[in-house]
């Protein structure tokens, strides 16, 4: 596996320039942290120092010719947020026995391609079962508003470019991973950093909206170079409209309490760390709630973030402004169709983006203060996204 590595890191370094800029990236898969670890940890969700590089994926993704391959799990598993990886049972001692017939054996598209890191750019069959959390024992009650309530329409009503967005949504295994990887954070531990802990998180999550995005119709059809741009430039704003939409259709508390006994602010990871936010936050739930926002106003609004074609430097543009066109356009007939009571409710919903994208903005320069400062962990796909912005 190491030996996968340097071969890897040695293609990144004879394209990409400096070799010293990525001999960093080898020596961290060797330690992981104490503090906080994550049991699977070859999976998505390995620890902050153990995640690679966008770079160093998109040359293992290239090589593999993985992207424009369907995986059966990929679809459904990273849809709302998209649930992270499981799998490497046995490699870490600090596992919830409770969680540990959960974790998930094997992994497809190392089987596709034996000779591929299983870390890089992995399909989400190895996600825990969502039964591994039980929502009957949250220990924090939603403070959020009530779920919005929507018109039961018939299926006939939806386009089926809608109908396949929704079929890629999983908001259970939304949940599930994201408080299963609390938990198992906490796991005998007697305290964690939370910063640290909110950006394992995020971390994870990133990871999630790649594997949803790269099995996305539009997306997949990309070069590498592409997706990354397009991921780059929208990670942020899609995880502020995931937490949008779990509050408000699936009562996402404010915090929960981990198994040590701290509290962890559920409101602040959708945030991005930003607390001062969340005035702004509550304004954009309460039109979206007006507004009558749905499921299939959520996929369609993410899908608009994701195939931005205002992202300088897309080789393929074109594809990618169809794409988002024929995504507003089936949005405006579903809107005018199946809420004929709501005046102009498309266009009031477009503009929702750029008032979320402030909010996400915002918490992107925090992180990267913080990551300047010494504050948060280095060699992450998040720190990653963060530079990638600032090039």
């Amino acid at each position: 596996m190491m030996r996968q590595r340097q071969l890897a890191l040695q293609t990144i370094c004879g394209s990409l320039g400096d070799p010293s800029n990525y001999t960093s990236t080898v020596t961290p898969f060797l330690h992981i942290k104490q503090e906080i670890q994550i049991p699977q940890v070859s999976s998505l969700t390995s620890s902050p120092d153990s995640s690679p590089s966008p770079a160093a994926a998109a040359v293992a993704a290239a090589a593999g010719g993985l992207l424009t391959t369907q995986s059966a799990g990929g679809g459904a598993g990273g849809g709302g947020g998209g649930g992270g990886g499981g799998g490497g049972a046995g490699q870490h001692q600090l596992i919830a026995p409770s969680s540990q017939q959960n974790l998930a054996a094997g992994n497809h598209l190392h089987n596709l391609n034996p000779g591929l890191d299983s870390k890089l750019w992995p399909a989400n069959s190895t996600t825990p079962s969502p039964k591994a959390f039980n929502f009957g024992e949250q220990s924090a009650q939603p403070h959020g508003p009530p779920p919005a309530s929507a018109p039961s329409t018939a299926p006939l009503k939806t386009s089926p470019l809608i109908r396949d967005f929704v079929q890629t949504v999983d908001d259970r295994e939304w949940q599930a991973s994201l408080f299963g990887l609390l938990q198992n954070q906490t796991y005998n531990q007697c305290e964690v950093d939370l910063f640290e802990l909110m950006c394992k998180v995020l971390d994870q999550n990133l990871f999630s909206q790649v594997d949803w995005a790269r099995n996305s119709v539009f997306f997949k059809d990309l070069k590498v170079d592409d997706q990354m741009k397009l991921l780059q430039h929208s990670w942020s704003d899609m995880l502020v409209l995931d937490h949008l939409h779990q509050r408000l259709h699936n009562n996402l508390p404010d915090e929960t309490t981990l198994h040590n006994g701290q509290k962890f602010d559920l409101l602040c990871l959708g945030l991005l760390g930003v607390p001062s936010l969340a005035d702004l936050f509550n304004d954009l739930s309460s039109k979206l709630q007006e507004l009558k926002f749905d499921l299939s106003d959520y996929i369609c609004m993410k899908f608009l973030m994701l195939l931005n074609h205002d992202v300088r430097g897309l080789v393929n543009k074109k594809h990618v402004q169809e794409g988002h066109e024929q995504v507003q356009q089936a949005l405006l007939d579903y809107t005018l169709t199946c809420y004929p009571s709501i005046p102009d409710k498309f266009n009031k919903l477009l503009a929702v983006l750029p008032e979320i994208h402030v909010v996400a903005s915002r918490g992107e320069d925090h992180l990267y203060q913080k990551h300047c400062n010494g504050g948060a962990p280095t060699q992450t796909l998040l720190m990653e996204m963060l530079h990638a912005k600032r090039k």
